[in-house]
Parts: C-alpha cells; sequence; structure tokens
C-alpha cells in the first residue's frame, strides 16, 4: 500500500485517518445524545479524546523517530566522527532520548501488562464523571460512564499513536534528510569561496577524495571548483563515473565546469574530460532532463570543444531557460545547489 505521494501522507492514508477519527466522534455524539447531561457529556468526551489523542501522538513521535543513517558511517563503522557531511555531525539527542524512552516503556508495560483490566476499570471509574456519568449504578450511571470513558480513552490512544507514528515516519526523516542537504549545501558554498585561501595541497585535496565518505568527497570536489588544477583531473573523472550521490556528481560536474578552462590543460586532457562528460549525459536516469546535472554537463560540453575546433553534439533534450550557475562561482549560485542536492 502506497503509503506517501508528494512529500505527504497518500490519499488512501489521509482517508482512512479520518474515517476512524470520524467513526469515535460518531460515537461519541451518540453516547452523549443519550445522556440526561447531554453537554457535558458531549465536552468532557471531546476533553477526553483529545488528551488521550496528544498523549499517543506524543507515544507514536517517539516510536517513529527515524535513525541517523550517514554514507560516512556506512564507510567507516568504527569512526563515530565520519558523518555525510565532512564539517559538522548532526545532533542526535532526540535520536537517543526516543530509543530510552521507548525501552522503558516497552520494559515497564511488559511488567504491568497482568495488571492491565483493572488499571482500566480504574482509568474508567476516574474518568466517568468527565463524560457525565452520574454517582449511582444504572443506566447512563457510573458503570456505564466508566465502560464509555476507559473505551473512548483505549480508541483515542491507539488512534494517536498511529497517527503520531505514520505522519513521523513520513514527514520527519524527509525534513531532517531536507535540513542536512541544505546544511551540506551551505558547507560545499563556502569551501568553493575560501578554497584559494585554505591552502590545500593537491596531494592534500586527493587524501581528502580517498577516503571514500561522500561528505569527505564533496568537500574536495568544492576545494577543486575553487582551485582548480589539472592534477585533479582523474578525481573528477572518477566522480563522475562513480558518483556516491546526485549531489556529488553535480559538484563532480561544476568541479569540471572550472577544470576546461584551467590553465594548463592539455588537448588530451580536455579530450578526457569532455568524453567522461559526454558519456554520464547518455545516461538519463543519473543525469535527467532538465535536471541541474543536465545543465551544468552541457556547458562543460560547451566549453571543451572536439578536434578541429567543433562543438560537441549534446544527446538529450534542451536546458531549461536562464542558464546555470555553479556553486563554486559566487554567492547567488547556493540556491541552485540547494536544489538539486
Amino acid at each position: 500500500m502506497e503509503l506517501e505521494r508528494g512529500g505527504e501522507p497518500a490519499p488512501a492514508v489521509k482517508l482512512g485517518l479520518g474515517a476512524v477519527v470520524g467513526a469515535g466522534l460518531l460515537g461519541l455524539v451518540l453516547y452523549a445524545a443519550a445522556s440526561p447531561h447531554w453537554a457535558a457529556s458531549l465536552g468532557g468526551g471531546l476533553v477526553v479524546a483529545a488528551t488521550f489523542t496528544v498523549a499517543g501522538g506524543l507515544l507514536g513521535f517517539l516510536f517513529g523517530i527515524p535513525r541517523l543513517l550517514t554514507s560516512g558511517a556506512a564507510a567507516h563503522p568504527a569512526d563515530q566522527g565520519a558523518t555525510s557531511t565532512a564539517s559538522y555531525a548532526p545532533n542526535t539527542n532526540l535520536e537517543q532520548v526516543s530509543d530510552w524512552l521507548t525501552k522503558i516503556l516497552l520494559g515497564a508495560g511488559l511488567t504491568q501488562i497482568g495488571t492491565l483490566p483493572r488499571r482500566l476499570r480504574e482509568l474508567g471509574d476516574w474518568l466517568a464523571p468527565v463524560v457525565g456519568g452520574d454517582p449511582v449504578d444504572g443506566p447512563g450511571g457510573q458503570a456505564g460512564a466508566a465502560g464509555f470513558a476507559a473505551a473512548l480513552a483505549v480508541y483515542f490512544t491507539v488512534l494517536g499513536f498511529v497517527a503520531g507514528w505514520l505522519l513521523t515516519r513520513l514527514l520527519l526523516a524527509r525534513a531532517l534528510s531536507s535540513a542536512d542537504r541544505q546544511t551540506l549545501a551551505d558547507s560545499v558554498a563556502q569551501t568553493v569561496i575560501s578554497a584559494g585561501s585554505l591552502g590545500f595541497r593537491p596531494e592534500q585535496v586527493r587524501e581528502l577524495f580517498d577516503t571514500g565518505v561522500e561528505g569527505l568527497r564533496v568537500q574536495a570536489l568544492a576545494l577543486m571548483q575553487g582551485a582548480p588544477d589539472p592534477r585533479h583531473l582523474d578525481l573528477i573523472v572518477k566522480a563522475i563515473d562513480r558518483h556516491l550521490s546526485p549531489f556529488e556528481l553535480l559538484q563532480a560536474l561544476l568541479a569540471a565546469r572550472e577544470l576546461a578552462t584551467a590553465p594548463g590543460m592539455t588537448d588530451t586532457d580536455r579530450a578526457t574530460l569532455r568524453d567522461a562528460v559526454a558519456y554520464k549525459l547518455r545516461n538519463s536516469r543519473t543525469v535527467p532532463p532538465y535536471s541541474r546535472r543536465r545543465v551544468v554537463a552541457e556547458e562543460v560540453l560547451k566549453r571543451l570543444p572536439e578536434a578541429g575546433g567543433r562543438r560537441p553534439g549534446v544527446p538529450g533534450v534542451g536546458t531549461p531557460g536562464g542558464g546555470a550557475q555553479g556553486v563554486g562561482a559566487s554567492a547567488a549560485d547556493v540556491p541552485a545547489a540547494r536544489v538539486e542536492g
């Protein structure tokens, strides 16, 4: 079953949650209508439903918090500092708190599961006056109100838990990932701008790239954009051919664009770079039409004429209007990097 569409819960998920909420509210309204104190029953029931929905939603949020998974951690499991970004480590306190509370709640719940029926009866007795129950037995009295209040609490707690868990899994993971990509894009832009003053030697850039950690490779490519050097040609070609993510491919293409017109590039170097970019352009899955990657790749080919001065033919569809500017060109390029990353 499809749970997500366009970054939001799928229509079927929304419809299902709405139907469950509507059924619970309908039962509450019918109970209140049969009560001699219908206004008090309806108002109190709504408060009880809202309270336990929020409590269940908070519990679902704790269970649904996504774990941080980074390419750096995958590549270097023993290195706790390896992350998907080179210049920062995401704060995982919320994830740790969620893990601790989840284990505590599960442990406590399993040890007390035998007392659950008694505690539900106590909860119902405590909430009965809130939903309009009279302090006497019989229809509409304490016993009936206690049972209804307990059922109402359980129903909306489960509903809140499912909704909280589902929305957390669908929306929070996307929001956190987007924030991480934004931070990485900003970090790359700053590296490109200050590459000349950082004083990295070509062998140091190579060591950074050869770590195999995506964030470090991206930072190395950012240094190549800010200080293009023909000695980095093989690294750029390798990143274009065997990139770890679409964002890294974009940075490799931007580095290739800067290197295309760098002093010291021979005809052989330009041919090697042109062939790598032209080959990648043929793959519409990694370089889809109208993507920023395709725009930058086509700009690289325009800067690398074939033998005899002819401009190479660019496969695929035309580029969108307005052209493209790289992350390393100026501060105005940062938004474009954000879109692609």
